[in-house]
């Protein structure tokens, strides 16, 4: 009788293993195609060529919001669960790997994900205050942001006159942004 009780738990033990292995992919898959729909959203040639595909790009992070939450909640659900039922056991090396693995993955996607919501786009007519040349970089003073631009864009541009231009920065480092366009006007 002892025994048929340990096959039980044993058998249970895998079950656990299993379904809170399974929460787990599902968690990884979600936050893994939302984050890759996210960056293949920001390129400007899928939108141009379809807006409907660019905005079905976005679909898995809009799922991911409402179900990655839910998601997590079951995967440590199950997770405590399972590790109370298998009681104390030295961890594997392997299993520490992949933790820090998954974790680190899903810190960076986050980070990544939370800096570029941050960023802003802007246009118009601006002057370029000043050119600025540091070591192998250079930058026009526009709106009293360091914007930067490639050699050919710093050679072609004359301080003090007004441009066309549209540049992108971020909200976290708002006195720093990168060039997208620049025209003169006629």
């Amino acid at each position: 009788m002892n025994l048929n009780n340990k096959e039980e738990k044993e058998i249970e033990i895998k079950k656990l293993y299993k379904a809170q292995k399974i929460a787990l992919y599902w968690l990884l898959a979600l936050i893994y195609l939302s984050f890759i729909g996210l960056q293949l959203g920001r390129i400007q040639s899928i939108a141009n060529f379809n807006y409907s595909l660019h905005e079905i790009m976005n679909l898995p992070f809009i799922i991911a919001i409402f179900v990655v939450p839910v998601l997590s909640l079951i995967y440590i659900f199950l997770y405590i669960k399972y590790l109370r039922k298998r009681g104390r056991k030295k961890t594997d090396i392997k299993s520490i790997i992949q933790s820090i693995l998954i974790i680190s993955s899903i810190v960076i996607f986050i980070t990544i994900t939370d800096y570029q919501f941050n960023e802003v786009s802007t246009t118009g007519i601006f002057k370029v205050e000043q050119k600025l040349h540091d070591d192998s970089k250079y930058y026009l003073l526009v709106n009293d942001k360091k914007v930067w631009v490639s050699y050919n864009e710093f050679q072609l541009v004359q301080e003090n006159h007004q441009y066309l231009i549209s540049f992108l920065w971020n909200k976290r480092n708002p006195d720093k942004g990168k060039l997208k366009s620049i025209k003169p006007l006629d």
